[in-house]
């Protein structure tokens, strides 16, 4: 019989040392600073190959848009911070400058999201991107991105949560350089003043939060990069993962020691409203609504209204083209041809409809055949002939030096 026993790695994988900094000659950069570019660069890489694959809007407008979504994600990240940690951070009011004392920490991972958002969707709309249509695009390497700010926040020790005997437990071994971890008594005094610290080395086994958030969002990604294999409702993936990742932050927020408001921490209450904002949706459109799932230039009345106009090289409306129909097709039809305008006075007279004298005849038979009016006889000489048919004389038109002709005497 054999006997199963517990796993020996030689380490323990949920025990390490954490790198609050990175000294570089003058320099101290945090590896959670580190995490949070490499993260919005690789995350904006997905975005931008995913737009070409699924045939998304022009990759110059993407990287502008995100250039825009960067400053935004910075503000919303330290503005999310100070709204929920105000005395903290300014002193209990006494020291407002606090705000903007970024390097100190305190960034909100919502607040960087929404901050996002909001400085992005101008350019968007200026670009007709598509509001939700560049969410779904967006948002498999959002997830992404966060996956590796998260391990800046395990290098640096950051998310601590309650104590705990849990089998995820983390426990720190101390800082890189700097010998052991704080006594846990350090850490549990704090708890009882009313401000545990999320930050820091203690001995002692904790919830760590941000390891969670890791695993759960590697889930998401792996969801979302499935389910955007085949097409989707517009704005489908965008509501999938704001009730998972709402969804996550909720429970997890729980096992944090933070500021509460009614028993709720900031990221909690704004999570709650994302969560039942996305599945409403889901639930009635699986999607974003219809009347918002298009992009403006693409809407039906605007589609319709430009229809049959088309403009010249000016950028002015072009004049309608006239409607050319064929000549035999008009005749064959019994309509009245129109007579083409004269290019010059020459060819009008040639097209004018005036009616046009009979040339003077060769001789008097030919004029007896061209004339339409009987030829009359001419008078006779005298009245005693007037009683007899007398035959009428004709001059030699042909020759002028003829002879006049004889009459007979009385």
């Amino acid at each position: 019989m054999i006997a199963a026993g517990p796993i020996d790695f030689g380490f323990d994988p949920l025990a390490w040392e954490i790198l609050p900094r990175i000294h570089l000659g003058p320099l101290a950069i945090s590896p959670h600073g580190i995490g949070i570019a490499v993260g919005f660069m690789l995350g904006a890489q997905v975005m931008v190959r995913r737009a070409r694959k699924f045939g998304g809007p022009d990759e110059a407008d993407i990287w502008n848009m995100l250039f825009y979504a960067l400053i935004g994600a910075i503000v919303g990240a330290r503005a999310g911070y100070v709204l929920g940690h105000f005395a903290e951070v300014t002193n209990e009011g006494k020291d407002l400058l606090g705000i903007f004392r970024v390097w100190e920490g305190g960034i909100s991972l919502l607040g960087g999201i929404t901050g996002g958002i909001v400085f992005a969707l101008p350019y968007a709309r200026r670009k007709d991107m598509g509001f939700w249509r560049t969410l779904d695009l967006a948002v498999p390497g959002l997830a992404l991105g966060i996956v590796i700010g998260r391990i800046g926040d395990l290098v640096i020790g950051d998310h601590l949560g309650k104590p705990t005997d849990f089998a995820l437990g983390w426990r720190c071994l101390g800082q890189v350089g700097e010998g052991r971890p704080a006594p846990a008594a350090v850490y549990n005094q704090a708890g009882r003043e009313g401000s545990p610290p999320s930050l820091g080395c203690f001995d002692l086994t904790v919830h760590q939060t941000a390891l969670y958030d890791f695993l759960s969002t590697l889930l998401l990604l792996a969801l979302l990069l499935w389910l955007g294999r085949r097409a989707r409702n517009v704005g489908f993936l965008t509501l999938v993962f704001g009730t998972w990742y709402g969804s996550m932050r909720v429970i997890t927020d729980f096992l944090r020691v933070d500021r509460r408001y009614f028993g709720l921490t900031g990221s909690q209450i704004t999570a709650i409203i994302v969560v039942l904002i996305a599945l409403g949706l889901l639930a009635r459109y699986r999607g974003a609504p219809p009347r918002w799932s298009t992009p403006r230039s693409r809407t039906g009345d605007e589609a319709t209204s430009g229809a049959g106009e088309t403009q010249d090289e000016t950028g002015k409306e072009a004049p309608p083209e006239p409607e050319t129909t064929d000549k035999d097709t008009l005749v064959a039809t019994g309509t009245e041809v129109p007579a083409e305008a004269p290019a010059d006075p020459q060819d009008a007279a040639e097209l004018s409809d005036p009616p046009v004298p009979a040339e003077a005849p060769a001789d008097p038979q030919g004029a007896d055949e061209l004339s339409p009016l009987p030829v009359p006889a001419q008078a006779p000489v005298d009245a005693e002939d007037a009683g007899e048919p007398s035959e009428a004389v004709v001059s030699d038109s042909t020759n002028p030096e003829a002879p006049p002709a004889e009459h007979p005497s009385p």
